[in-house]
């Protein structure tokens, strides 16, 4: 990720999107009308896809209205009035387009009005030739919709009448919450804890998410007829709404699949809350299949990692104490840091491993020897460890790798050893079959499966994320991070 530009906000608000921007789309537009020539002499243009950001900032430079709380016009993505959404939670406007969006923009200036649905100005950046913020351009981010929207807003409501419903208190589910023994990732963003004063959670984006996903695990046996309890129900069809937004392999059917449980939650929620009034962000959720088939799998837009990035602006500005023209400051800062970063490898090895030991097949067992015997790699050049890291993700001996998704449940692979050669990784896994189990929404181990050995290229998984297993209820119990592909 690279700097483009730097403003104050106040700066931001006095001169105006146009005139920051222009200098950026003025760049964009030579690069897709003259393209930049390599040394090669080959001409290579681009053009800009999406513009990423929450959605105050996304209104801001699509020229909507950026009150979400009384304007009639919230949405950027069709044109539904407040009042139908109030009325009819699951209706939608007419879908906003490049021409609508032309016509709106034309009334607004023929009557001098502020805005005509929902648009105040004609946004820079459709000058550009391939990009229009209709088209859609502005995708949506699941951390500021999701983790803190909905899920923020939705769960204290369903954890409050479970509390009234006496499946628990507050103290006990605070209680239980911090005595979980959380497993590798889980335990980098270990939930807030909840208040009965607050109507909304207190944590940030992931720690929302981690808390959705572990609830089950953490007071699921507290919760009486769970199969019956239609607040309980209603919590594991978020949890199933939230595992397929986040996959990040996403099919068609899925996405079906994906627009009924939206409008199915979305009614649900309203006949059993009807006093609490739905917000606008449930309203993006109706319009999150579409999107995911104009853009692919939305957890790959949304802003989490440019937050971070913006973490070593936020310290350079209070470590520096200097705020005179610290747009330039932060600008050097950075670039430096970029020229240092550049100086040597500007990426990480694909593969790193801990100091491992050189495999000796005759060293181990005859599941192991009979699980690599079929594996093309040459047994003189590899390594064994117990833990490796591959573009970023960590796999460790004890997690499970997903083998197969059958009719039947998840075919899962617990790591037993892990085999480096060169670049390449290969897990020896115990073969776990997985069911799901209604009552709770996680998958439950029916135990090691026949021909219970089998060693597996990293690349060859069905799924590139590994999962840690929860010993709860006397069971070995696993909570989806995200869908999988479903079964062919």
């Amino acid at each position: 990720m690279q700097l483009v530009l730097l403003c104050r906000e106040q700066d931001f608000k006095y001169f105006g999107v146009n005139k920051v921007f222009a200098p950026l789309i003025e760049d964009l537009k030579i690069l897709e009308q003259r393209g930049v020539v390599t040394s090669d002499g080959i001409v290579l243009k681009g053009s800009l896809v999406a513009i990423a950001g929450d959605n105050l900032g996304s209104h801001s430079v699509g020229g909507f209205l950026e009150n979400f709380s009384r304007a009639t016009y919230f949405c950027r993505y069709c044109e539904v009035c407040r009042d139908d959404f109030l009325t009819n939670p699951l209706s939608c406007g007419t879908i906003r387009s490049a021409q609508s969006y032309a016509s709106n923009l034309h009334e607004q200036e023929s009557t001098a009005t502020e805005s005509v649905c929902g648009i105040k100005f004609d946004s820079p950046f459709n000058q550009l030739s391939h990009f229009h913020v209709c088209q859609p351009g502005l995708p949506p981010c699941l951390g500021h919709d999701l983790f803190e929207g909905v899920i923020a807003y939705d769960l204290p409501l369903y954890i409050r009448h479970l509390v009234e419903d006496n499946n628990f208190t507050y103290l006990q589910l605070n209680r239980c919450k911090n005595q979980f023994r959380y497993e590798v990732n889980d335990g980098k963003d270990k939930p807030a804890d909840l208040s009965p004063s607050s109507d909304k959670l207190s944590g940030h984006a992931v720690q929302n998410w981690c808390l959705l996903r572990l609830l089950p695990l953490i007071v699921g046996d507290r919760i009486k007829d769970p199969c019956e309890n239609e607040v309980w129900q209603i919590i594991l069809q978020l949890r199933e709404i939230v595992e397929l937004i986040c996959a990040p392999v996403i099919t068609e059917g899925q996405v079906a699949y994906l627009k009924v449980l939206i409008e199915e939650y979305i009614d649900n929620r309203t006949k059993l809350f009807p006093n609490a009034p739905l917000r606008p962000k449930h309203h993006y959720l109706c319009h999150y299949p579409f999107l995911i088939i104009h853009f692919g799998p939305l957890i790959r837009l949304w802003t989490l990692r440019f937050e971070s990035k913006h973490t070593f602006f936020k310290q350079c500005a209070r470590k520096l104490h200097n705020f005179k023209n610290l747009c330039k400051t932060l600008a050097e800062r950075h670039q430096l840091l970029q020229a240092y970063l550049s100086a040597g490898n500007l990426f990480p090895p694909l593969v790193q491993s801990e100091k491992g030991t050189d495999f000796h097949v005759d060293d181990y067992n005859d599941r192991i020897r009979a699980s690599v015997a079929s594996c093309p790699f040459q047994l003189q050049s590899a390594v064994a460890c117990n833990y490796v890291t591959v573009k970023g993700t960590d796999y460790r001996r004890g997690m499970y790798i997903l083998l197969e998704n059958s009719d039947e449940g998840l075919l899962m692979g617990k790591i037993m050893l892990v085999i480096v050669v060169h670049n390449s990784v290969y897990f020896v896994s115990e073969k776990h079959t997985f069911v799901k189990l209604c009552d709770t929404g996680v998958y439950c181990d029916l135990g090691v499966a026949q021909d219970n050995y089998v060693c597996i290229k990293q690349e060859d998984l069905l799924d590139y994320y590994p999962l840690s297993a929860y010993n709860v209820y006397d069971q070995s119990l696993i909570a989806l991070h995200h869908s999988f592909p479903e079964a062919v």
